[in-house]
């Protein structure tokens, strides 16, 4: 038979639609037997052998229930029609459509039909391979696989990288490695075919043999990136800077191994050893992996080591080469230009972004520049004219929480006021701008004003742990309900239990009802998570009321170096010299 056969030409199909259209008409609309069923017997002659007006009216359905998106149906009707007529392509097809409608069983019945059909093709063969061991049954994608080995020479080391993916999707680890010990024992020459059983050995916990195999493939290929790569991993997982060194012996015998060397410029990175980690990359921006990521990260390694020339140039490298994301490099090189407290530079910079995620960052970060460089006036009216776009609720109230911080920079606590007031309506059922609201009004000496509106923000959202929180806070530090604050706190710290600022008020209502060693252990548990001015004061005094003067002087000294301003730590200090 011609495996070609029922392809059938544009008027063609159209004359022998309406042909049979009009005899599925006459017919009474009577419905088609399913065959699909019926089982299949590649030895008996085709049912249909010619384009009659049964195959016609059935490929006109499948043709309709595939356009239609009803891809299920198709393919059972496809499946149904290569059984009919014989045919490979069909039985392709019906594979082809199974696997887009995600219908394993479907898949699988359609490829091992065409399997049968094209005893020489490999696809069928492959796909049902596939799906036996996604399914789980290596059994019976043993032989299969075992076949398709034999027969695939040219493919075969590629085959068993293949395999490691597909073997990953079987939950029974200790099958799969079973399953690549087996189909790979006339293969262990091919170094692909022993990183297999590492790949396997290592899924099912068995990190011995992963790392004996791996010694194999060095054996046969010392230079195969992929082995490095994941040896390097398998020792990450438990020594990091082991891995370092395994990178770096590594490319002293492959310097040009640039994938081996972009790993470890990573995992340098991830144990914060910058300046090696530029090193790394700057020996990559310009390699086959070069690339604008590769100089993005060059460049943030640089701010972050302090040489903001270096980064400028790696910023314009990633540009350059067309960086995805190029609003977030125009708020990296504005920020770069305000370091040289260079104005028309950051605006030029800013400027650029007109749309988008990053517009509405842009212009607060460019509100927050014009009030440096020119005034806070001009900063809230660059932000007023924001109202011309069409905000949501929520940018609306991002630029609201701005322009107050704004008018708290100058210490314009009514001007922050009057544009709070302005917009209370608006936000009346908005936790965040209570929480706002209630901050503000603390500040101005309001604390009853304050206690309403955090109880609103509660009530608005139950969940809202830095509303406790502050409401505790703000009874201790007070001296007031220190029972009522405890349990406030408590409850903030049972939804946030790692936050750095319920941990400090945990510790300071401890503190406040004299429990100086639970108070000490919540405070220095903030203080390792974040080294905030107002945790070191804290825990200055703390460790000061227990004796350890000189231990206090370092944290506040070491504190008030990096927040000379702070009024509580100023404040702080002050009572204890």
């Amino acid at each position: 038979m011609k495996k070609n056969m029922f392809k059938i030409s544009g008027k063609l199909l159209l004359i022998v639609a309406l042909f049979s259209l009009s005899n599925f008409v006459s017919a009474g609309n009577s419905t088609p037997v399913n065959k699909e069923n019926d089982k299949f017997n590649i030895n008996l002659p085709a049912k249909i052998s010619s384009t009659n007006s049964e195959f016609v009216y059935k490929f006109l359905l499948a043709e309709i229930a595939a356009q239609r998106g009803e891809l299920n149906s198709a393919g059972h009707i496809y499946l149904d029609l290569a059984k009919l007529t014989k045919s490979a392509s069909l039985a392709e097809r019906a594979t082809v459509i199974a696997g887009s409608a995600r219908n394993g069983r479907l898949a699988m019945d359609s490829a091992n039909i065409w399997r049968q059909l094209d005893k020489e093709s490999i696809e069928p063969q492959r796909i049902l391979a596939e799906l036996f061991i996604s399914s789980g049954n290596l059994a019976k994608a043993r032989p299969l696989i075992k076949n398709l080995l034999k027969k695939e020479e040219k493919t075969r080391a590629e085959g068993f990288l293949y395999l490691n993916k597909i073997l990953s999707q079987v939950e029974n680890k200790k099958n799969a490695l079973r399953f690549i010990l087996d189909i790979t024992k006339p293969y262990l020459n091919i170094p692909e075919a022993r990183f297999a059983i590492a790949h396997a050995a290592f899924s099912a916990g068995n990190k011995k043999m992963a790392l004996k195999e791996l010694d194999e493939v060095e054996s046969l290929n010392s230079k195969w990136e992929t082995a490095a790569l994941f040896r390097g991993y398998i020792i990450g997982k438990d020594w990091p800077e082991k891995a370092l060194a395994f990178y770096q012996d590594f490319l002293i015998k492959n310097p040009k191994s640039n994938e081996v060397r972009l790993e470890y410029a990573k995992a340098l990175t991830n144990l914060k050893k910058y300046d090696e980690a530029k090193k790394q990359f700057l020996k990559l921006v310009n390699s086959s992996l070069a690339s604008p990521e590769i100089s993005l990260t060059v460049a943030l390694l640089s701010i972050e080591l302090g040489d903001n020339i270096l980064a400028e140039k790696y910023f314009m490298q990633s540009l350059k080469r067309n960086y995805p994301e190029p609003a977030q490099i125009y708020i990296y090189l504005a920020g770069i230009y305000d370091d040289r407290g260079d104005f028309d530079e950051i605006r030029k910079w800013l400027k650029k972004i007109t749309s988008g995620e990053y517009f509405l960052d842009s212009r607060i970060l460019m509100s927050e520049y014009i009030a440096k460089y020119d005034s806070v006036d001009a900063a809230i009216e660059m932000l007023d004219g924001l109202k011309k776009r069409r905000l949501s609720a929520n940018e609306t109230l991002i630029i609201l929480r701005n322009k107050t911080s704004l008018f708290l920079s100058e210490n314009r606590l009514q001007d922050a006021l009057d544009s709070m007031k302005d917009k209370e309506e608006a936000f009346k059922d908005s936790p965040q701008f209570k929480f706002d609201y209630a901050m503000l009004v603390e500040r101005m000496g309001n604390t009853l004003l304050m206690e309403q509106l955090l109880l609103e923000a509660i009530k608005l959202k139950p969940d809202y742990a830095a509303a406790y929180n502050a409401l505790g806070y703000s009874y201790a530090d007070r001296n007031i309900k220190l029972p009522e604050a405890k349990r406030y706190i408590e409850i903030a710290l049972a939804y946030e239990p790692n936050n750095h600022y319920i941990l400090d008020s945990m510790g300071w209502i401890h503190f406040k009802l004299g429990n100086l060693k639970i108070a000490y252990e919540y405070i220095k548990k903030a203080y390792s998570i974040n080294k905030d001015p107002e945790i070191a004061a804290h825990l200055g005094e703390i460790l000061w009321l227990q004796g350890k003067k000189e231990e206090a002087q370092k944290i506040w000294e070491n504190s008030l170096n990096r927040h000379p301003s702070n009024t509580v730590l100023l404040e702080t200090t002050n009572r204890f010299r």
